[in-house]
Parts: C-alpha cells; sequence; structure tokens
C-alpha cells in the first residue's frame, strides 16, 4: 500500500521508514547536546527524569558524567517537584562551555512578603544541600534565577565541567 502525506508538497515514498535508520545508531558530539522536556511534578518524575538525560548524556558519548549528571538532575526535580507538587516542570541539559548544564524550571512565583520569600529561598537552598556538594565535587556551579516580579516561575541551574564530573565519576568506583 503506497504511503500517503496530507501535506501537499510531500511526494509519497514507497520505501519503508525503517530503510532510513542506520544499522547501528551513532554517537553525536557533546556539542549538540541540546534536550528539553516538560515533565509532571510528581514523585515518578525523578525517575523519568534521570532516564531522560542518561540516555541523551549516552546518545552524545558522555557516559562518563553520568553519576554527577543523574544526582544532579535527581536533586533538581524532586525539589521543584516538592514547591510545586501536580505542576509541569520543565528540564533542559545541554552543553555550555565543555561542560554539561542542567536547568529545572518551576512554577513557584516569587513571594510579596520579603519575609516569606527569605525563608522560602532558605528552605529551597536546604533541600539542595546534596546538589551543592556534588557540585562542588565536580568543580562546577549552581545557582537559583528567582522570577522578576512580574513573571511566574523559578530557575535552578547548574554546570558541569566535563573533566571535574568525570573525576568525581571516577572517584565513585
Amino acid at each position: 500500500m503506497p504511503s500517503a502525506s496530507i501535506c501537499p508538497s510531500v511526494t509519497p515514498s514507497a520505501t519503508d521508514p525503517s530503510d532510513h535508520l542506520s544499522p547501528t545508531p551513532t554517537t553525536r558530539s557533546p556539542e549538540s547536546l541540546a534536550y528539553s522536556y516538560a515533565i509532571p511534578g510528581e514523585p515518578h518524575a525523578v525517575a523519568v527524569a534521570r532516564t531522560s538525560v542518561h540516555n541523551a548524556l549516552a546518545a552524545h558519548g558522555l557516559a562518563d558524567l553520568l553519576p554527577p549528571a543523574l544526582q544532579a538532575t535527581g536533586e533538581l526535580v524532586a525539589c521543584a517537584a516538592l514547591f510545586e507538587p501536580g505542576q509541569v516542570l520543565y528540564l533542559s541539559v545541554g552543553w555550555q562551555q565543555e561542560g554539561v548544564r542542567i536547568v529545572v524550571w518551576d512554577p513557584h512565583t516569587r513571594h510579596v512578603d520579603p519575609d516569606s520569600s527569605g525563608k522560602c529561598a532558605a528552605r529551597r537552598n536546604k533541600m539542595l544541600y546534596l546538589l551543592a556538594c556534588v557540585v562542588h565535587e565536580c568543580k562546577g556551579s549552581w545557582g537559583v534565577i528567582r522570577p522578576a516580579p512580574a513573571r511566574e516561575g523559578t530557575r535552578v541551574w547548574v554546570n558541569l565541567p566535563r573533566q571535574g564530573a568525570a573525576d568525581y565519576a571516577a572517584a565513585l568506583c
């Protein structure tokens, strides 16, 4: 049966779509690492996020960074899910300045009351203590970008330099 397309500028092809796939997946370069995911703010989201990041890093030849990247991903997503349970979270993983950058956004808004805002920030920082330790051991950096007054959401980012993260992972074994 010939294939059909609803697009008027596509000419149907009689070939099987699997004919275009290479028999063995090729490893992509680290520089092309750029993935974003929408994930639910639920406890199971940590496993989904870690699996997604694992697959992305492995596909780009970055398996040597898996332990710290997966640990950071789990901490970021768990914290965001606790701040905004049941809401949609956004996770991105990419290559930046010879390392992996992981960012999680949650819709937690800035508090109007400065006292509440300070307590909220302190609670988030305390929840991310393990993340801070891992990032420190990898000689990386992390931070929280709090929302501007007219914007919603909070972004927490992590930069893991390749060499530092690989050294950390090697020391775990």
